[in-house]
């Protein structure tokens, strides 16, 4: 699903603090899956999953030029799974804030 967890959501403010104090001028919002699903549908998912705290940061008046979001899908997995199995940690957005 697209829906941030209740942890995620509490670390918004947070991301969106350091982004501040960094003065950051090039932030990346990137979305990942884990393996369920087909790649097209995983793809998909993980563009809404940047693009969904993409806009929650630039409702907080962060400068939407600022941000870099891109995906990958089940690309790049945080653990290494084989095909069509449910991982929770793949299942993420990264942001790095620089």
């Amino acid at each position: 699903s697209k829906a941030l967890t209740e942890e995620s959501q509490a670390l918004i403010p947070e991301v969106i603090a350091t982004i501040r104090e960094r003065r950051s001028v090039d932030t990346s919002v990137v979305g990942h899956t884990d393996t369920v699903g087909s790649n097209e549908a995983n793809m998909r998912l993980s563009r809404e999953r940047a693009a969904i705290i993409a806009t929650m940061l630039t409702d907080a008046g962060i400068d939407p030029t600022m941000l870099e979001t891109s995906s990958h899908g089940e690309r790049n997995l945080l653990v290494s799974t084989d095909d069509e199995v449910s991982e929770p940690r793949n299942r993420r957005v990264e942001i790095t804030v620089r």
